[in-house]
């Protein structure tokens, strides 16, 4: 390997001092080597480590190959041996010295690793792999001293662990907020913004960025993260049935698709034809539109999601991605068009302190909501529609959880069931 004279700027944190430069693609293939022995002596520790940090390397090379406009944050390079040395520039600007500037000289001898960034290192090599034209692309790189002994591992396996320790996730609030990729998120920062349902502060931004809403927020209709995660239903079945024949993709697939933005006219037609669903959801459902038409009151939803008598079921965080999911699964069962499906879910009881959801979503007693069978309000709501669009399976477990629920022996809770009138 041939000598280098890389750029840099020299900075110092704490007892460290760092170099901050910039690699070529290649340099990263040619130079940059896997943590071997390098954190561990342990073999089998080495193999859990490599393991760990190569797994998700593919999606990185995905990523490069497919998104033009692919970018990544630092890669942390621990670098020993080869006595690299540092040639300091020194300049004067505006009346000051700085000494921070020059260049760091690679013999070629060096053996670098990474600290942070192994799973970008592994999908950058792919990526050049297959598209050797990459191999001029440049990526911010810090160097870090490494020594080669116990103590200097231990000082390494330090750094590792509290860059992937402390290092803070995106969160998913901020992922929706930014994300250019994700047609679901730009989607729904259009909602936000021309929808009359989600505009005027009825989505709730909590900090938090959880799903559920506050017991004492009056105003919201739901939260950024269940709107987000609603229209990733809908995004499913329009996708689905758009390019898969309406045959559902699972959710691995929904993911994966999300990562890589599509044409502009693609996200224009999910995006009015997201708007269209909405605007009947509006019109059609109880209680929505006058939500709408009085939303700029601060206690705007609390007829409608209250301690009195819970509420009704889409104003409720785990009820709301529910109905929709039925909604569109009822579509696709009895081939009807959207409006009709949903006309038919605007007759079916929503309030949730009432029969069929009484010990399923609310408990009259506690006046609390029960999270425990949230996995049946899915089926529950297409039982209303019409008990024969579920599969013998789906009813079954039906049965069997409505019954828990309630305390009722199986022959009991299917008489319930019966009693209960389907819509169709």
């Amino acid at each position: 390997m041939s000598a280098i004279d890389i750029p840099a700027i020299r900075g110092t944190i704490g007892k460290l001092t760092y170099y901050t430069a910039t690699f070529t693609f290649k340099q990263i293939a040619d130079r940059v080597k896997p943590a071997n022995e390098e954190l561990h002596t342990s073999k089998p520790l080495r193999e859990h480590l490599q393991r760990a940090l190569t797994d998700n390397h593919k999606s990185i090379t995905e990523y490069i190959l497919t998104q033009k406009e692919h970018f990544f944050n630092a890669l942390v390079l621990a670098v020993y041996d080869g006595d690299p040395t540092w040639n300091e520039l020194e300049f004067e600007f505006n009346d000051i010295r700085y000494h921070s500037m020059g260049f760091l000289h690679l013999t070629g001898k060096e053996r670098i690793f990474p600290v942070d960034g192994q799973h970008r290192v592994e999908g950058i090599k792919s990526a050049l792999i297959e598209n050797p034209k990459l191999q001029d692309e440049t990526i911010s790189v810090i160097f870090i001293g490494h020594h080669d002994t116990r103590e200097g591992k231990e000082k390494t396996r330090r750094i590792f662990s509290t860059l992937n320790r402390y290092a803070k996730p995106v969160s998913p609030g901020d992922i929706i907020a930014l994300d250019e990729d994700d047609v679901v998120a730009i989607s729904t920062r259009e909602l936000l913004e021309n929808c009359p349902l989600f505009m005027n502060d009825n989505v709730n931004m909590d900090k938090k960025n959880s799903k559920g809403l506050a017991d004492n927020d009056e105003k919201s209709f739901a939260s950024l993260i269940i709107l987000y995660e609603t229209n990733k239903i809908i995004y499913t079945y329009y996708k689905s049935n758009y390019d898969h024949q309406g045959k559902i993709y699972n959710s691995k697939k929904i993911e994966e698709l999300l990562k890589y933005r599509p044409q502009q006219q693609e996200i224009d037609d999910f995006y009015s034809y997201l708007l269209n669903f909405w605007d009947i959801f509006i019109e059609k459902i109880p209680g929505v539109k006058h939500y709408v038409d009085i939303c700029n009151d601060k206690k705007a939803a609390s007829a409608y999601r209250n301690k009195d008598n819970g509420g009704l079921l889409y104003f409720r965080s785990i009820g709301l991605p529910r109905l929709i999911k039925a909604i569109f699964e009822t579509q696709l069962r009895l081939g009807l068009k959207l409006e009709e499906v949903i006309e038919y879910f605007s007759q079916v009881e929503m309030c949730i302190s009432k029969e069929p959801w009484i010990n399923i979503m609310w408990d009259i007693k506690t006046q609390t909501m029960v999270m425990k069978y949230k996995s049946i309000i899915f089926h529950m709501l297409i039982f209303l529609i019409k008990k024969e669009l579920l599969t013998p399976k789906e009813y079954d477990t039906l049965i069997k959880n409505f019954a828990l629920a309630n305390d009722y022996e199986i022959n009991e809770a299917n008489q319930k069931l019966v009693n209960i009138h389907s819509i169709l």
